[in-house]
C-alpha cells in the first residue's frame, strides 16, 4: 500500500497539454446511466495544430476554451450535423464529456472516466 502511495506521489498531476487519451466508463441520458469501456481523445491531428476529438463515433475538429498548459482543460466542438460536445478535463484527470443531440428527441448525453496525457 505505501509502494502505490510512493508511486502516485510521483506521478503527479496529469500534464496540462495535448495529446489526451480518454477512458469513459460511465453513460448517462437523461436519468439512466450506464457502464461502457469507450476510448476518446484530443489530438493534434495536422500540420497547422488543429485539434480533434476522437470518438467511436470517428474525429472531429475541437477548439480548446481554456488556456494552453493549464488544468482544468476544456474543449468544444459540434459534429457536420450541429451535434455539440464538451470534454472537460479536471485537475487530477477526472474527465466528463456532454453531446448535445437533436437528431430525433433533443437530449443530453453525458459520459464520465479518466483521461490521461500520451
Amino acid at each position: 500500500m505505501i509502494r502505490i502511495a510512493l508511486a502516485l506521489a510521483v506521478i503527479g498531476p496529469p500534464a496540462a497539454a495535448e495529446p489526451w487519451t480518454c477512458q469513459m466508463t460511465v453513460r448517462c441520458q437523461n436519468v439512466d446511466c450506464d457502464a461502457i469501456d469507450d476510448t476518446y481523445g484530443i489530438i493534434a491531428a495536422d500540420h497547422e495544430g488543429q485539434l480533434f476529438l476522437t470518438t467511436p463515433a470517428g474525429d472531429r475538429p475541437v477548439q480548446r476554451l481554456s488556456p494552453q498548459g493549464h488544468l482544468p482543460a476544456a474543449y468544444a466542438g459540434a459534429s457536420e450535423a450541429a451535434i455539440g460536445e464538451l470534454l472537460t478535463i479536471l485537475d487530477d484527470g477526472r474527465a466528463l464529456l456532454s453531446v448535445h443531440g437533436h437528431d430525433g428527441p433533443a437530449r443530453t448525453t453525458t459520459l464520465f472516466g479518466t483521461c490521461a496525457p500520451l
